[in-house]
């Protein structure tokens, strides 16, 4: 039998798993939102309730927030952003935070290699509820680092298209340790 997430033992095992794979007592949120969130800040996990979604997109998004508390600094990001593009800070933004997923993700499954499997299920799934998009419009009209954020999430299962140049930027985020990195080169690529 598959759990759902609005089962209340569900939730406190997410909530349970949240923090002992943190290693500190973050606050978990269940909400009526569209993705799972974390706050660097306030230390605040926040994982949507989802019908129908298997644990193992919920141990995804939790091992994915959690790699956010381990791996992200708590920084002014707002400043961040800014230095990038003072007139678009949104477009800044979202460079910002698909590299840093990158890492981030790239690390929390070095740390915790239990999550591997549960993080290509949870994409796989991901990918065949279209929850990226995919299936309603061409590939090579995503953005390039739209792009990017699908190769490294759901690359395996789909055939993500790169010119010879920007495959060298592909490369790139793939070799990102540090967030200063990160935030090179999302300057750079914008």
């Amino acid at each position: 039998m598959e759990l759902q997430l609005n089962e209340t033992v569900s939730k406190n095992q997410k909530s349970g798993l949240a923090k002992l794979l943190a290693t500190e007592n973050i606050s978990v949120r269940h909400e009526n939102i569209p993705t799972a969130y974390f706050n660097v800040k306030t230390r605040t996990l926040g994982l949507p309730n989802w019908d129908n979604a298997s644990a193992d997109v919920y141990d995804l998004l939790v091992g994915h927030e959690v790699g956010h508390a381990l791996f992200t600094p708590n920084i002014d990001l707002p400043k961040i952003y800014e230095t990038i593009d003072a007139d678009n800070i949104p477009a800044g933004k979202s460079f910002v935070n698909v590299i840093e997923d990158v890492r981030i993700e790239k690390k929390i499954k070095r740390k915790y290699a239990g999550l591997r499997k549960p993080f290509h299920s949870g994409y796989t799934e991901l990918m065949h509820r279209d929850f990226f998009g995919t299936s309603v419009r061409p590939l090579d009209s995503f953005s390039l680092i739209d792009r990017i954020n699908l190769h490294f999430k759901v690359g395996n299962l789909i055939d993500v298209p790169f010119s010879p140049d920007e495959y060298e930027y592909v490369h790139k985020v793939d070799k990102v340790e540090t967030f200063d990195e990160v935030f090179d080169l999302a300057k750079e690529l914008y």
